[in-house]
């Protein structure tokens, strides 16, 4: 073999090995290369699955929260209805005419004995008289009618000595406020609901 055939045999052979070199290179770099990408792929799935979760709970809780908000301001809205209600009726059983039979229970429930003063409102001045209150007084307690007045829209207070007894409508629908509530509250359905 000549000189220059074994000189060109060489350089083909390192062509040739440049050549597998160069190529094995190039797998390589195309092998990292899809590695670093599936990594970043799948850190970024991650990442975004993450985001995903946090919002959807945030989604969730700012749902909750809002139910939470619009129930509160519903139930606020119906025992501003159903505290008006009550108010309105208060007024209502002051001005009626069965309302001396009210003030007349209310006197027989009485268990204070003695001397018993009966404060009046003034709108009641006309209505609540002396007489009335001699009518229903007993052995037990004489009813007189006391000088001052109260403030209330009607009913009455009952003292004897240091004792006294609330018998004035707020009073009277305060101590009921919560069984009124729920009986309202019941024929005021929720929105959505069927009446």
């Amino acid at each position: 073999m000549s000189l220059q055939a074994i000189l060109a045999k060489i350089e083909n052979d390192a062509e040739t090995q440049a050549d597998e070199l160069r190529q094995s290179a190039l797998d390589e770099q195309k092998e990292a290369i899809h590695v670093v990408k599936s990594r970043i792929k799948e850190k970024h799935n991650r990442d975004a699955e993450r985001i995903r979760h946090k919002i959807e709970e945030y989604a969730r809780q700012m749902k909750s929260h809002s139910l939470r908000e619009m129930e509160k301001s519903l139930l606020s809205h119906r025992r501003q209805i159903v505290d008006r209600v009550i108010a309105d009726s208060i007024k209502k059983i002051a001005d009626s005419p069965d309302y001396l039979d009210l003030i007349s229970i209310l006197l027989k429930k009485c268990d204070l004995d003695g001397t018993v003063e009966v404060v009046i409102c003034a709108a009641d001045a006309e209505r609540i008289s002396p007489s009335f209150l001699q009518k229903h007084s007993t052995d037990k307690h004489q009813f007189v009618l006391a000088e001052e007045k109260h403030t209330d829209h009607g009913g009455i207070l009952m003292r004897s000595g240091d004792i006294s007894l609330n018998a004035t409508l707020s009073m009277i629908s305060e101590l009921n406020h919560d069984a009124m509530v729920m009986e309202l509250s019941r024929l005021l359905p929720l929105e959505g609901q069927e009446e």
